[in-house]
């Protein structure tokens, strides 16, 4: 890859490498809030923070994003100085540590890896922390030992290329040293000689020439050889026996990509998609796969052998039984695969908390219960949004300001909860708050001048507290960054519906707000109501269906260009699916079934041809190759061998109301 700033870089290991980055910098980011809370444990983390950043210099290094890896090198540094008892972080310090891991993670995030990350600049901030400069020669000999990038000029990126097309191999092969190492220069000649035993030597940086200056951190080089090296030969290689100025080596096979292929946007990978998982976990699934293969020949023999009388039924059904129960094992193992802590995501948001109280001024601790309630993560990274906006929510109008706390004889100190538990199969996750609670004549207030209610309307606690869900509502008094614009919680409600799930809202008056949302452990199998419409099958997820009713044409009402159903005290909005999506059947103007469904404060009604009952399906996305219907959120392949396509409730209902 032509990248001046970058040795080569490969996507599968990028895709690693953002993932474990991420969950580094996460937890140096929980450290360093712990740190600013109380000062004086900074010793306590120093050798995790040490070795936080180490690891992330290293895997930089290693991704090929040097820049990167310099950057986490003087961060080292400063933290080396901590452990030596040279240097105390103080608030300032910790602020630009945080600062730092915003940019890293926004520069992962943006997964544009051909620009380079700002290095100057870091390394000056960092630098100016502890007031060490060139002028201390023991720190400047340890600054000045650089991390050279191993880079492949033209010719060589040419011969790896012939040599690899060639079925040959190449090797990166690195020596890392201590600070402290002596002689480096020879340690590091004596190594590329000994290398030579096992291939050819095709580069090597710091150049040659350059090795006597011992101003390096490590030495690296590209081996190529007709054959791949044996595990015998890489013990022996990382084995080689080196000085105590050696910390260690490391061998790395290349899979180089051709100059032609360059060009090859690698900016989009999403090191998200990757779940570690537990052995145990792939076992239990194997364990399944193997009885499957059992009864699978069972099956066969019973059908070459052909039909012996009632022993031979008998044992016909017992496999089919068995056989049923093993599916139902393998289908909670596989799903079980998929299941993450959500710790994952709750460790994400106190530098968020964190953020925006220093910004108002306020003292909040955020606090979490049932970190260990497993989710999947398709949920869960689905679930990121909604809860920082119930977070800041929570920041700006539920914590008072501290002198207001004091004034209701409160903790001068705000308390934000994460609670996460499970209730059969669902995962419900509480935000809650001891703030000021819900003023629901203001939100009353509000909703009238905006035009979302009528004077002469009369609603419940329960329907006044809805009403924050509106598009466009909010009870903030002027815009700020956070709040004020009126799309939080509308974003919030409607996030959660597209998960089939549901939120829920207690509120009591200077003790807090709970917002409890209810999702599936998991959207991959779900309980779907299958209806027919000509001949094509839907699949209408049950966590929207109320009822089902039968009712004749004479009961269906147009005004307004809009389908009606009177059924008192409600007016339900009707949908004819067969007008929707262009499928067409003889209808009995007698006999037409509805499913009515949740949406909003109101009731949507689908008009079907044939109600079909309950099924548990496995939803799978629709090939973008085939556009986009906002209304299908999916597709599942029937037991008959028939396509059910899946409804999205919410989006469908939403265009009836909006004409």
């Amino acid at each position: 890859m032509d990248n001046n700033n970058s040795q080569y870089i490969d996507e599968g290991l990028l895709s690693t490498y953002i993932t474990e980055a991420r969950e580094q910098i996460e937890r140096l980011v929980f450290i360093l809030l712990q740190i600013e809370q109380q000062p004086e444990r900074q010793i306590g983390f120093i050798d995790e923070m040490f070795r936080l950043a180490h690891n992330l210099k290293g895997s930089s290094g290693i991704a090929g994003l040097n820049e990167l890896k310099e950057t986490m090198h003087e961060v080292e540094n400063l933290f080396d100085s901590v452990r030596n008892g040279d240097y105390q972080l103080d608030e300032d310090d910790v602020d630009l540590l945080l600062s730092l891991t915003d940019e890293l993670v926004s520069y992962l995030d943006t997964g544009n890896f051909r620009a380079p990350f700002p290095k100057e600049v870091w390394v000056e901030k960092i630098r100016s922390c502890t007031g060490i400069n060139d002028q201390d020669q023991s720190r400047s000999r340890v600054r000045r030992r650089s991390d050279p990038p191993l880079t492949l000029n033209k010719e060589d990126k040419k011969t790896v290329a012939s040599w690899q097309e060639a079925g040959k191999q190449v090797y990166g092969i690195e020596l890392h040293f201590t600070d402290e190492a002596p002689m480096r220069s020879v340690t590091a000649l004596v190594f590329i000689k000994y290398l030579q035993n096992y291939g050819e030597i095709l580069t090597t940086a710091p150049p040659r020439e350059e090795l006597e200056n011992e101003e390096y951190s490590s030495v690296k080089l590209v081996l190529l050889r007709t054959d791949p090296l044996t595990t015998v030969d890489e013990l022996k290689i990382m084995d080689y026996p080196t000085n105590d100025g050696v910390e260690g080596v490391k061998i790395r096979q290349w899979q180089y990509r051709r100059e032609e292929s360059s060009g090859l946007n690698i900016g989009r990978i999403n090191g998200g998609q990757t779940i570690r998982v537990e052995a145990e976990r792939i076992d239990t699934v194997l364990n399944q796969l193997g009885k499957i293969l059992t009864l699978k020949t069972g099956l066969l023999h019973l059908h070459k052998e052909g039909y012996k009388g009632k022993t031979s039924w008998e044992e016909l059904g017992k496999s089919l039984q068995d056989l049923d129960q093993t599916i139902s094992i393998l289908q909670t193992s596989a799903m079980n695969l998929r299941m993450i802590p959500v710790h994952q995501i709750f460790t994400r948001f106190p530098k968020v908390v964190r953020d925006l109280a220093k910004k108002y001024g306020k003292k909040i601790e955020l606090h979490f219960i049932g970190e260990e309630t497993e989710i999947d993560k398709q949920i869960a990274e689905e679930l990121v949004d909604p809860l920082t906006h119930l977070l800041r929510n929570s920041i700006d109008h539920g914590i008072e300001e501290i002198e207001e706390r004091k004034s209701k004889g409160k903790d001068p100190i705000g308390h934000i909860t994460l609670d996460a538990h499970q209730e059969g199969g669902h995962i419900v996750i509480s935000v809650r708050d001891d703030g000021r609670g819900l003023n629901l004549e203001k939100i009353r207030n509000k909703a009238l001048k905006n035009g979302i209610i009528q004077e002469e309307e009369v609603l419940g606690e329960e329907e006044l507290t809805r009403l924050i869900f509106a598009p466009g509502f909010s009870t903030a008094d002027q815009v700020t960054e956070v709040s004020g614009r009126g799309v939080g919680m509308d974003v919030v409600k409607t996030a959660i519906k597209r998960l089939q799930g549901d939120i829920e809202v207690k509120s009591v008056p200077d003790n807090g707000t709970e917002f409890a949302l209810k999702v599936p452990l998991t959207l991959a199998i779900i309980q779907s109501f299958m209806v027919k419409i000509g001949e094509q099958i839907f699949g209408i997820p049950v966590g929207d269906v109320v009822q089902n009713i039968v009712i004749k044409e004479s009961d269906i009402h147009l005004v307004a260009g809009r389908l009606i159903y009177y059924r008192y005290p409600e007016t339900i909005p009707l949908i004819d699916l067969a007008s929707r999506f262009g499928f067409e059947y003889d209808r009995d103007k007698n006999l037409i079934p509805v499913v009515i469904i949740n949406h909003g404060r109101g009731r949507v009604g689908y008009i079907v041809e044939e109600l079909l009952g309950l099924e548990e399906i496995m939803i799978k996305p629709i090939n973008k190759s085939m556009g986009e219907v906002k209304e299908i959120s999916g597709a599942a392949l029937l037991g008959n061998g028939n396509i059910a396509l899946i409804l999205d409730n919410q989006a469908l209902a939403q265009k009836v109301i909006n004409l």
